[in-house]
């Protein structure tokens, strides 16, 4: 997908921006000067005082200078203010506090020491299916689609008749080599549109990420049995992604991921 290979938030891209702003600011400056070159250098009418032809010229040639300032001073001014790119992932604050705790996160720091994923057996009413019940949701999850190299999944189950309820893959740059170099080249904006153009999301929409910091989002997908919530968490080192079967609330699905999240992270 075209739109997904062009990043708006990167440093490339900003840069571009401001070239763009200060070639016109040069292709301006030198059409004024062109245009106006008869007029700034008047000619001596016959019997003239040619003096007094100078004195115009070069009242003429400063206010050319003045408006050539001018046009400088406004584009480089236009040029800073549209430099903004947005951090590369492996630069965001992956264990910093929350701006505000979303309900059910208990809002507090997470410290400055790294972090770790590991999937837990279960988080609030999911509990993590194992053995045949778990080989037979990723077939069905899956069906017959390879993992991202690098990946770990668990398969969730919340009523007890051990089909699964909410998939999850994770990576992070503690096992995946590969995504140390997608952080370092991706703000996690470009994850997101990457990830959700992928999955055909429609209605993205960001939430509070938590303590843990970074970004979280989610949309809905079509599913077997209507829409199905999707959600994706991402931070300097971790990238996880949440495919609820049976939840079409977005707002329900962000705080089943972020409890998830919390209780991955250790």
């Amino acid at each position: 997908m075209i739109i997904a290979s062009v990043d708006p938030t990167s440093q490339s891209y900003a840069v571009g921006e401001v070239a763009g702003t200060l070639a016109v600011a040069v292709v301006a400056i030198v059409l004024l000067w062109r245009l106006t070159g008869s007029w700034r250098s008047p000619s001596t009418p016959a019997g003239a005082d040619p003096a007094q032809t100078l004195r115009e010229e070069r009242k003429r040639r400063l206010l050319i200078i003045g408006v050539t300032v001018l046009i400088a001073v406004a584009a480089g001014l236009k040029a800073a203010a549209s430099y903004n790119p947005e951090p590369r992932a492996s630069e965001t604050e992956a264990n910093g506090p929350s701006t505000g705790p979303a309900s059910g996160d208990d809002g507090g720091a997470g410290g400055s020491a790294p972090r770790r994923v590991v999937l837990p057996d279960g988080f609030a009413e999911f509990r993590q299916l194992s053995g045949e019940a778990a080989q037979r949701a990723e077939d069905e999850v899956l069906g017959g689609r390879k993992l991202p190299e690098g990946a770990r999944t668990g398969y969730y189950d919340m009523d007890g008749d051990e089909t699964v309820d909410l998939f999850v893959l994770v990576r992070s740059t503690e096992w995946d080599p590969k995504m140390v170099e997608d952080k370092a080249a991706k703000s996690i904006s470009q994850e997101f549109r990457n990830f959700f153009a992928g999955a055909k999301a429609r209605d993205v929409t960001p939430f509070d990420a938590g303590r843990y910091g970074g970004g979280l989002s989610c949309g809905l997908a079509a599913g077997v049995d209507g829409d199905q919530a999707i959600c994706a968490w991402s931070d300097a080192t971790t990238f996880g992604a949440v495919r609820l079967l049976t939840e079409s609330h977005l707002a329900g699905a962000a705080q089943t991921t972020l409890t998830l999240r919390n209780a991955a992270m250790h």
